[in-house]
């Protein structure tokens, strides 16, 4: 008798087991199940995401391309009308009577080909605003598009005032002529109105990300651009301080929040390692001093 009820027992609790073992299947199958449809939601959501991103990306490209189209087109207009112009001028100037000598504008002719760029440069840029524009940026991007017009460096100033606000061409303006028309002088005006020194121009140098659309070529021409600005600003202008400055801004990357903040009115004119160094070791040691008393 009690061999049956023991039996009996140990029958229920291997059902009872088999009844837990089975519910801890059933919700194990219910977890996974759940986590895989969550997987698969976010993979979806992951590819309706790169899908939108890629249809923006090819809409704004879209729309560049056709901005680039339109001011082409104009530029050719304009260039049209400019030839009709100057062979009515040629017209009116003859049927007037004045007498101009052939070979005289020829030489006219090929010396205003070599000073007339091939591109319009205030027609492929907008006016510099200093609330939306990063101006060394912007300057990277008009020396570029001064390159490819081929426009000579000694008529720079003048395209490039065309783009300015009238405040700050009248600031040039006011300068001597030596200084107003050397693009170089131009610019370390402009950088100095906008407060980038050579600190900020190494931070652009290490911080620049490549913009979205922009070519690979454009990113390395921006990172060149910074990193001359730095070094010239700087005056790095041969081999040994060159290899000084990025020996010192390597030192300066270990250098932790403190201490820089201890030597913050110097930090970004110390460019010797060697000085650099002793001021670390003197603060290192007078700060141990301070401790051991």
């Amino acid at each position: 008798m009690k061999g049956r009820k023991e039996k009996k027992e140990n029958e229920r609790r291997n059902e009872e087991i088999q009844m837990a073992e089975r519910k801890r299947k059933e919700e194990e199958e219910i977890a996974e199940r759940r986590r895989q449809d969550e997987i698969q939601i976010a993979e979806q959501k992951r590819q309706e995401e790169i899908e939108l991103r890629k249809l923006e990306y090819e809409e704004r490209k879209r729309k560049e391309e056709q901005e680039i189209e339109l001011r082409k087109l104009e530029y050719e207009e304009r260039k049209r009308k400019d030839e009709v112009e100057f062979e009515l001028q040629k017209i009116r100037l003859g049927s007037e009577g004045r007498s101009l000598n052939s070979n005289f504008v020829a030489n006219q002719n090929v010396n205003s080909m070599q000073i007339k760029p091939k591109l319009e440069i205030h027609h492929l840029m907008q006016k510099f605003n200093s609330d939306e524009n990063d101006t060394s940026l912007y300057l990277i991007m008009f020396e570029r598009l001064a390159k490819q017009a081929e426009m000579l460096e000694n008529t720079w100033v003048t395209h490039l005032l065309g783009l300015l606000p009238y405040d700050i061409a009248q600031l040039i303006a006011r300068e001597p002529d030596e200084i107003a028309n050397d693009y170089g002088e131009v610019k370390k005006i402009l950088l100095k109105r906008y407060k980038l020194t050579p600190e900020k121009f190494r931070q652009k140098f290490f911080m620049h990300n490549k913009n979205l659309g922009s070519t690979w070529k454009n990113f390395a021409y921006e990172l060149r651009s910074f990193f001359n600005e730095w070094v010239n600003g700087v005056k790095a202008d041969s081999f040994e301080k060159l290899s000084d400055l990025i020996i010192t801004d390597q030192i300066k990357r270990k250098v932790s929040q403190e201490v820089k903040d201890h030597f913050i009115d110097e930090w970004s004119k110390l460019n010797s390692p060697d000085d650099l160094v002793e001021k670390l070791d003197d603060y290192d040691t007078l700060r141990s001093t301070f401790r051991s008393k």
